[in-house]
């Protein structure tokens, strides 16, 4: 039975209108080594379409992806079909994005001179995954990240922020990787770390962190921290 002619367009349309919005890439894990496949747009969903390795394709454990593209490690190939999102939200204008990265996979925060009420990843700048809440996030001043992550971060401001606060600084040091304690005046209202200078990673709650009266280190931290008392 022949189509008729508006049956065959709108054949047309349909198949024009699923390219549109879909695509396909290959993603290949050499040496069983993590390896990121970044794509030109952002990403809604993504599906493996043919697996071309031996080793298993799981997603959660041997694949994954984000916004920006496709991971995969521990010897997994394949070809995936991924849905290109829609518009999004608008990119935000200058002084609005904040780079931060993680060297030598050590945690690193980085301050933000507006109070954060949202943050998204705008664009990966490593092989090694950003996943928000394992290998970065935001507190309302600022970023952090961990795990080699590396990238360009969208933040949205807080309205009616308060007045900015009394900001002061210390140099505290693990001496012999044993705990230290560096007192200070004023009582503290939070703190955070302003510059690692140890090899050692400082991670708060872990090898540093702070109470009313000053900041504590320990396992080889050294840095300087900024506090305030407001």
């Amino acid at each position: 039975m022949r189509l008729s002619a508006l049956a065959v367009i709108a054949l047309v349309l349909a198949r024009a209108s699923v390219c549109a919005s879909a695509a396909r890439i290959s993603c290949e894990s050499r040496n069983f080594q993590r390896n990121y496949c970044s794509t030109a747009e952002r990403i809604a969903s993504v599906r493996l379409v043919a697996q071309q390795s031996r080793s298993p394709c799981v997603q959660g454990r041997t694949w994954g992806y984000d916004s920006r593209g496709i991971w995969v490690t521990q010897g997994c190939a394949a070809e995936f079909d991924y849905k290109r999102a829609g518009g999004g939200p608008p990119m935000p204008g200058p002084g609005r994005q904040i780079a931060c990265a993680s060297r030598d996979y050590q945690q690193q925060f980085c301050r933000s001179e507006r109070r954060i009420a949202r943050a998204r990843l705008v664009e990966q700048r490593s092989r090694a995954a950003c996943v928000q809440g394992r290998s970065w996030g935001f507190r309302e001043d600022g970023i952090w990240v961990s795990n080699g992550c590396s990238g360009l971060f969208a933040v949205e401001e807080r309205h009616r922020p308060p007045s900015p606060p009394s900001v002061n600084r210390v140099t505290c040091e693990s001496r012999g990787y044993q705990r230290s304690f560096c007192g200070v005046g004023p009582a503290i209202r939070r703190a955070w770390l302003h510059e690692q200078r140890s090899r050692a990673a400082c991670i708060e709650g872990d090898t540093w962190g702070y109470q009313r009266n000053g900041i504590w280190v320990d396992r080889g931290c050294s840095g300087v921290f900024a506090f305030d008392t407001r």
